[in-house]
């Protein structure tokens, strides 16, 4: 049996044969502006639909059975898909498939207007969150290689515009039904995704797959590359990571159980407990982007995640001692989101820092399917733990979740050398 490391060297020594790519300054904000533009749409595809959805269950004949049934099945679906793009690299460009992967959305989200029936609606969520699946891993994977130097802010700026999507959909949902109907709504949404799909071909993919390589070489290459992630504890432990913090992800916890938490705790009314969600949100948008241009510049990247975990799980446990709406809880809103959410964004850096330039689109397909398959678990159990016991254990056991993953970091070994600035 050959060496595992023997197919993947031989790509990377005929992708090595290729020319470089050099890129412009030009280059690298156009590859950063389209991909994270991308990834702002297509969280907006999913946030508007709990503006649309209780639209159209009256007139589709579904309830929140039926919804329940959408949300999950779509999101297995995309999470999961998550892990093939490391495999699928060697063989297409990356721009591409991801180019590809927006104008299904974009498609597919337009074709709603057609909609009769709720299997209808099933199989175009389910082909949506298909055509989003390249996104995560893809565009990590682009935009490392885009900004080796700036990696943890490039990564964040990408995780950011995906918030940012989930963060200004529903107003944008709510706004267009007041002009338009669902069906005329999901035609403009989905134009939006198609326009910003069809502009990621002008993207160059650095550092493509070697043309010159057999297929049988690139397949062995792709399996071996993931062989070789696995085997890697630095890249297997940062992606346990991200699966340990039950909160902390673009949905899931906190887009579920919060505006119910506050609520329930406070005596407020929906639309008062979605401003407190949108002022954490705001917060989550913000505090990501200085943590990570500290972690590019001044390295150590495992010693500050460490850091945003444990004051995660503070910000965590605090966030249920208060009794009213005073000035310490707003302070405390604001830190809970800039550091829940910067776990995701600080994991990602590291990735791209681990794994070797043929590793990457293994390396990032892992980490995503590792970390984001676990968020509908965590889901599930925060709120079973809330419906028998209430609000306070689970908080507490969502705070234990970052002092397991700050554990966990234990076993990476990180160069002790700074980043240096683009």
């Amino acid at each position: 049996m050959s060496d595992p490391t023997t197919s993947v060297d031989a790509v990377a020594a005929a992708s090595a044969a290729e020319p470089t790519l050099e890129t412009t300054l030009q280059q690298k904000r156009m590859a950063l502006g389209l991909v994270s533009g991308c990834h702002v749409l297509n969280h907006l595809q999913y946030s508007i639909t709990s503006v649309l959805f209780p639209v159209m269950m009256g007139e589709l004949g579904f309830g929140l059975v039926g919804l329940g049934f959408i949300s999950a099945l779509s999101s297995f679906v995309g999470q999961g898909l998550q892990v093939i793009y490391g495999f699928l690299a060697n063989f297409y460009r990356r721009t591409t498939m991801l180019a590809l992967g927006n104008v299904v959305v974009g498609i597919t989200a337009m074709s709603q207007y057609f909609l009769g029936s709720f299997p209808q609606l099933v199989a175009a969520r389910v082909a949506i969150d298909a055509g989003s699946s390249p996104q995560h891993p893809l565009g990590s994977s682009i935009l490392s290689r885009y900004y080796p130097k700036a990696r943890g802010w490039a990564l964040t700026f990408h995780h950011s515009a995906g918030n940012l999507g989930s963060f200004i959909g529903p107003a944008a949902a709510s706004l267009a039904l007041l002009y338009m109907g669902w069906r005329h709504a999901f035609v403009m949404f989905g134009a939006l995704s198609l326009i910003m799909g069809l502009t990621l071909f002008w993207v160059r993919d650095h550092s493509a797959a070697a043309e010159h390589a057999g297929g049988k070489q690139k397949a062995k290459a792709g399996f071996d590359a993931y062989l070789q992630c696995l085997k890697n504890r630095n890249i297997l432990f940062t992606s346990l990571v991200l699966m340990a913090g039950a909160a902390g992800r673009g949905t899931g916890v906190n887009m579920t159980y919060l505006v119910p938490f506050f609520m329930a705790q406070y005596g407020i009314s929906a639309p008062a407990g979605g401003f407190l969600l949108t002022v954490m949100q705001a917060a989550g948008l913000v505090g990501p982007l200085a943590i990570a241009w500290c972690s590019d510049r001044i390295g150590k990247r495992r010693g500050i995640t460490q850091i945003t975990l444990l004051l995660s799980a503070m910000m965590t446990v605090w966030l249920v001692q208060h009794h009213s709406l005073s000035i310490l809880f707003y302070i405390n809103l604001i830190l809970y989101g800039a550091f829940v959410q910067a776990r995701g964004a600080l994991t990602q850096a590291m990735i791209g820092d681990f794994a070797t330039e043929e590793l990457t689109d293994a390396a990032f397909s892992i980490y995503y399917f590792v970390g984001f398959i676990s968020g509908p678990i965590w889901t599930m159990i925060i709120g079973y733990v809330m419906a028998h016991y209430g609000f306070t254990p689970a908080f507490y056991i969502a705070a234990g979740t970052y002092i397991a993953g700050m554990g966990l970091l234990m076993f990476v070994k990180e160069e002790n050398k700074p980043a240096q600035a683009a």
